[in-house]
């Protein structure tokens, strides 16, 4: 009888079918021979077969599983990116106020195939020896370049984040800017500098077009642009390019590069520029007040550590140089502004403020609190206003205007104030 149960059943839940009859004796069975056929002590066997078998495993709710779709949501979003399963956890922290820890996220999205497989797989990463700074002695610049970012009007634009990352206290500065021209990024270094309130004492920076003439080699080294040369004189700085094709040179920053890429969690919700750069902020005070895994430490208390170590900002007759030049004007209650007696959108936040023109390229650059807010082609048009600043409002009549301009001035013609 041993051999034919032994025969007939697929695991040990399959002897409770026999409990009854074993139990009145109607069945003779070798518990040894059972036991090491199942793989199971003699005791567990016993137990089957006298009906004494374990409750079922009471089925766990995850604490994530009420975000569940929402994640799958997030991660199938057609604007939206999330590179990191930290860049996740972040998100939904910021958004949705998740209280568990990332790495009980982690473990959620590892064990859930079909979110697990939204995430590409991580590639192999070589090692690289890390070397530290003393406190004041160097900063790293780099590029996050062309984030795609998609307003809700599904227009679509591309910026790039300068980063200033303080080598001793891994302390970012970031901001967004929408060229890589020289004026741009001196500007940036410029600003930054006055913000972490000195300057360190050499500048690690990649061959960016508009610092390097010539990248350094094995057997040269690099030929700055002249007017950089200038700049790191007046801030008394040395500067130290990176070899091509070598990142871990400036591991620092190449590492806070990965934050920046945060911002394409919020495509197709942006309203405008400014919405953008309230979320930058967003992450990069959370980062600095985060601790970094090198120190163990926040990298805003090393900030106030290493402050004491800057060597002095230069005169302001000299750092004025290197702010981009401005013409500062006032948005008019119809969210506009005036350059050669033309009118240009900005965002309707500005209302009421002065912002900073700035021409470059037959472009005009919209500047506010030294943030670029906005960008428009100079056109001859009187009005020109961009759809995503969103200027329509209720009109008396427009079916007798020939276009979208004609319907745009019909519009603000009829423009009601409080």
């Amino acid at each position: 009888m041993t051999e034919i149960i032994v025969n007939n059943i697929e695991n040990i839940n399959d002897l409770a079918m026999f409990a009854d009859s074993f139990k009145k004796g109607k069945l003779k069975l070798n518990i040894t021979k059972l036991a090491r056929e199942l793989n199971k002590d003699r005791k567990t066997i016993r137990n089957y077969l006298n009906g004494k078998t374990p409750s079922a495993t009471r089925k766990r709710v995850k604490y994530l599983d009420e975000y569940r779709d929402l994640i799958i949501k997030l991660l199938t979003d057609k604007y939206r990116t999330f590179d990191y399963i930290d860049h996740l956890y972040n998100y939904l922290v910021r958004e949705h106020k998740i209280t568990c820890s990332s790495s009980t996220l982690n473990r959620y999205v590892r064990m859930d195939d079909e979110i697990n497989s939204l995430f590409n797989k991580k590639k192999t990463q070589k090692f690289y020896e890390r070397f530290e700074t003393n406190a004041g002695v160097q900063a790293q610049f780099d590029l996050k370049e062309r984030i795609k970012i998609i307003y809700e009007t599904g227009e679509i634009v591309r910026v790039n984040v300068a980063t200033l990352t303080l080598g001793f206290s891994r302390y970012n500065v970031r901001e967004i800017v929408l060229d890589t021209k020289y004026e741009t990024i001196v500007n940036f270094l410029a600003s930054a500098f006055e913000t972490i309130g000195g300057v360190p004492k050499e500048l690690v920076i990649d061959n960016i077009k508009c610092l390097v003439d010539k990248p350094r080699t094995k057997d040269r080294d690099a030929v700055l642009n002249v007017k950089f040369e200038e700049f790191l004189r007046d801030y008394d700085l040395k500067c130290k390019p990176c070899m091509p094709y070598r990142p871990e040179t400036k591991g620092k920053t190449e590492t806070q590069n990965k934050k920046p890429s945060q911002l394409e969690n919020y495509n197709g919700i942006y309203i405008d520029l400014l919405d953008v750069h309230d979320k930058l902020k967003i992450i990069n005070d959370e980062d600095n007040k985060s601790i970094s895994q090198a120190t163990n430490l926040p990298r805003i208390f090393l900030l106030n550590k290493e402050k004491g170590e800057f060597s002095n900002l230069p005169p302001r007759r000299i750092s004025e140089n290197y702010h981009l030049s401005i013409n500062q004007v006032a948005v008019t209650k119809d969210s506009l502004v005036s350059y050669k007696s033309n009118k240009y959108s900005v965002p309707k936040r500005l209302i009421g403020f002065k912002v900073n023109l700035i021409v470059k390229n037959s472009q005009l650059h919209v500047y506010y609190n030294n943030k670029i807010v906005t960008i428009h082609n100079i056109s001859k048009n009187k009005l020109n206003i961009k759809e995503s600043h969103n200027l329509y409002y209720p009109s008396k009549d427009v079916k007798n205007c020939d276009s979208k301009q004609d319907i745009i001035i019909e519009e603000m013609r009829n423009i009601i104030y409080d």
